[in-house]
């Protein structure tokens, strides 16, 4: 399934945190992050950014309404995607608390 990537990431409350969080670990995986923001449900999800220049990119999870995609998942995914990373990864949050993964 695709999903679009955050069309304004300067608006998300948890991308500037992924951002940063993925500048200082330059690469060390896996990289984990609490988010200030508890709560929020449980979601797993392993995508593919097939390249850095693209609008959209792939994931596992099959959802008939685009805007149930997980917010912090997706801003995850366009935090990768504005770092220069492309390929697969797992991404996971659960109770404030958001891993990242290649896979």
């Amino acid at each position: 399934m695709k999903i679009p990537h955050l069309t304004h990431p300067e608006r998300s409350e948890f991308y500037p945190v992924i951002r940063e969080a993925l500048q200082v670990a330059v690469g060390r995986w896996p990289v984990t992050m609490k988010l200030r923001k508890k709560g929020g449900y449980a979601a797993s999800a392993t995508v593919r950014i097939a390249n850095v220049t693209e609008k959209e990119f792939d994931t596992d999870r099959e959802l008939r309404d685009l805007t149930r995609f997980p917010a912090r998942v997706r801003a995850a995914v366009t935090a990768l995607r504005d770092g220069g990373c492309a390929g697969s990864f797992k991404i996971s949050h659960e109770d404030g608390t958001l891993t990242i993964v290649p896979v």
